[in-house]
């Protein structure tokens, strides 16, 4: 019940951003990711995926634009800008997790809250960042 609960406000969520994109700025960077991978509670494949950052979210979608999984995100700067922007992955051993994404041709970003299950590998391995670069970065809205 409660995953029940959940799956339906995330796709509110998800349909109120989609009908309202004149009240939310999104910046997509798209990478190819070698490995699988984890957000959230859920690990995902290796393959091709947009990473669209819309306020406090990130969504990732597939590489055909479809969103499969959000997580909220704290605002971060400092880094140098990138053309097509950035994912950051913290990595622990042979499991992966999205950590930060930066947004295309900027020194911002998103950093994801970490899991319970990152946190802790965290406490027990130094983690490793890993940095993949995007391409058919675009921005959208308004």
């Amino acid at each position: 019940m409660k995953k029940q609960t959940l799956l339906l406000v995330a796709n509110c969520f998800l349909a109120v951003i989609a009908a309202n994109p004149a009240h939310a700025q999104t910046y997509d960077v798209k990478v190819k990711v070698p490995f699988d991978f984890t957000m959230g509670d859920k690990t995902y494949r290796t393959g091709e995926y947009v990473f669209s950052t819309i306020k406090d979210t990130v969504v990732l979608k597939s590489s055909n634009g479809m969103p499969i999984a959000m997580a909220l995100a704290n605002q971060v700067i400092g880094h140098s800008a990138v053309k097509g922007g950035k994912v950051v992955f913290d990595c622990y051993t042979s499991r992966c997790f999205v950590s930060e994404t930066w947004t295309p041709g900027e020194d911002r970003g998103r950093q994801l809250l970490q899991s319970r299950t990152e946190m802790e590998l965290a406490s027990q391995q130094t983690g490793k960042y890993l940095v993949l670069l995007g391409t058919n970065s675009q921005q959208s809205g308004q």
